[in-house]
Order: structure tokens, then sequence, then C-alpha cells
């Protein structure tokens, strides 16, 4: 009797140990299963980019606007902007391919921040922002040409310098600053100009206000 009881125990204890075996298999399998369906990620879809170049620009000047990204099914792309004389439409070129339009500002946009908004036509609902800065053009100052033979345009203030162009006797120039440089007749100063751009000896210029120096 007592040996059917033992055996009894250790048939018990065999079932045991099996069925904790069996659940010890299937927590490894899930584990197993968890870790590697953790490990596939899905690729995500990233959003368009919009970016100018440059970024900050004068008024009346140009700026390129550029799209990364823009869904292959979109029938059009354009850019807008409260300083942009117009809407532009950006066109797809190079490889990898972005879309690029050269923009116009208004030679009246004020002075400072400006949203650029890049939308497409016919590839769902998205918009890319980027911020386009306008600066005011440097003022100048007006100069009188007083030498009798005219006066030549130097690319750098000193006279051994290559011409880059010529004024009329008593033409009126637009000065944008003046730096030191070669003496001529006993003065340093040289007026930078910059149409045709180069500079001027100040002893042959006349100028209507104070020149800022440049930077």
């Amino acid at each position: 009797m007592r040996r059917l009881e033992g055996k009894t125990q250790m048939m018990v204890r065999y079932a045991v140990s099996g069925c904790a075996a069996v659940a010890l298999a299937s927590v490894a399998t899930t584990s197993f299963a968890q870790a590697d369906a953790g490990s596939v990620q899905t690729p995500s879809v990233m959003a368009p980019r919009a970016s100018l170049t440059p970024d900050s620009v004068k008024q009346g000047g140009k700026a390129t606007v550029r799209l990364d990204g823009a869904p292959r099914a979109c029938r059009s792309v354009q850019a807008r902007s409260d300083a942009f004389v117009r809407t532009v439409t950006l066109t797809k070129r190079g490889n990898p391919s972005a879309h690029l339009g050269r923009a116009l500002v208004k030679g009246t946009a004020v002075p400072g921040r400006h949203q650029v908004t890049v939308s497409g036509t016919g590839c769902g609902r998205w918009v890319a922002d980027a911020t386009l800065t306008v600066v005011s053009p440097a003022k100048t100052v007006k100069g009188k040409v007083i030498a009798r033979t005219g006066l030549k345009v130097r690319q750098q203030p000193n006279s051994d310098s290559a011409v880059t162009g010529f004024f009329r006797s008593g033409e009126v120039i637009d000065l944008t600053c003046r730096k030191m440089g070669q003496p001529v007749g006993g003065n340093r100063t040289w007026y930078q100009v910059s149409m045709p751009k180069g500079y001027v000896a100040a002893r042959y210029v006349k100028p209507a206000g104070p020149v800022p120096q440049c930077r």
C-alpha cells in the first residue's frame, strides 16, 4: 500500500513538472514573439519641409523657395507670403528631387519677419511653413563728381587697382560708405559705390552729407 502511494506521488510530481515546463516554454515563446514584434518598426512618413535661400533679403530682392518631401501625387506646389510680389509656383528638380521656385520680394515689404506658406494641389491636406526676414537696403548719400576729366571707379581703394567703371564730370552718384585707402591729393578717404561696384577717390567727389564708414 505504501509503495502504491509512493508511486502515485512520483507520478503527480512528474505531471506537475511537465506542466511547469510547458508553461515556461509558452512564456518564453511569447516573450520572444513580443521581443521580435517590438523590433519591427513601421517606417514613418516625413512631412514636407520648406526653406528659403537666403532667408534674409533686402526689399526688392529675390529668394529661392525650396520644398523637400512633397507627396508624389502633387499636381502643383505653390508658395505664398505677404512679402512676395506674387504667388510662386515651385518646379520639381534634381536628384533627390525637390520643388524649387524663385520669389521676388516687394520693394515696399515691411522690414521684419514674414511667414511663407507652401502647399500642394491634388496630394492631400498639408502645409509647410518657413520664415523670411526682410531688411531695408542700405541708405546712400548723394555725391557730385568734381574732377574735370571725370572719375574712374576702382576695384579696391587705391589707384593701382583694376578699373570697374567711370563717372562723368558733374555726375551725381550714390555713395554707400567710406573707407581709408591710398592717399590721393593728400586725402586717404575713398567712397564705395554699388553701380558700377567699386571705390572712387573722395578727393574728386563732393558729398551732400556725412558718409558712414564701411563695416
